[in-house]
């Protein structure tokens, strides 16, 4: 964590509402994209996003500035989509997956990109919870071990093999849809 982001923290803490909405600029757009992995729906993963966000000014004071605030976040985010998942009872809206946008000038590669994003986002909105969060964390907000064992809390070795198991799923998932 640089010196800036822990400034921010303490003036947070001190009831500096500016000062969290920085931090909230910084950190939005990662975090409504980690819920969106995690819940497959735009909507239902900003609104996460912003009540996480809401948790986490609420309880500012208990956090720990030296630390840094994008894994403790991430677990709040991580809590609140859970338990959206089941009270949706695990049920997936796939049809919600926008399309991506390519500006490649070819077309053929645009569309093989486009189908190969397609199906990775599908793959892994079909992993297991626990499965699909490492990869989220992993993969799409280049956390560290180290901060996916925070935002977890569980151990290292049990991230390590998390990542592992859920890399498996994937590619076996990945493999199918070429058949």
């Amino acid at each position: 964590m640089n010196e800036d982001e822990a400034a921010l923290l303490r003036r947070c803490q001190a009831g500096d509402k500016a000062a969290y909405g920085t931090l909230v600029k910084k950190y939005a757009g990662r975090a409504v994209g980690a819920a969106y992995l995690l819940l497959g729906n735009y909507e239902d993963a900003r609104e996460a996003s912003q009540d996480a966000f809401v948790r986490a000014w609420r309880n500012m004071g208990s956090f720990d500035t030296t630390r840094p605030f994008y894994p403790w976040y991430s677990a709040l985010l991580r809590n609140l989509c859970i338990d959206l998942l089941r009270r949706r009872k695990n049920v997936q809206n796939l049809e919600s997956i926008p399309e991506p946008d390519s500006s490649d000038d070819n077309p053929v590669l645009a569309a093989e990109r486009n189908e190969l994003c397609r199906d990775v986002r599908r793959a892994v909105l079909e992993l297991p919870v626990k499965h699909r969060e490492v990869i989220v964390m992993n993969h799409f907000q280049d956390m560290t071990y180290e901060q996916m064992a925070e935002s977890l809390d569980i151990p290292i070795g049990t991230v390590m093999s998390r990542l592992y198991y859920a890399r498996c799923a994937l590619r076996e998932k990945l493999a199918d849809k070429k058949q």
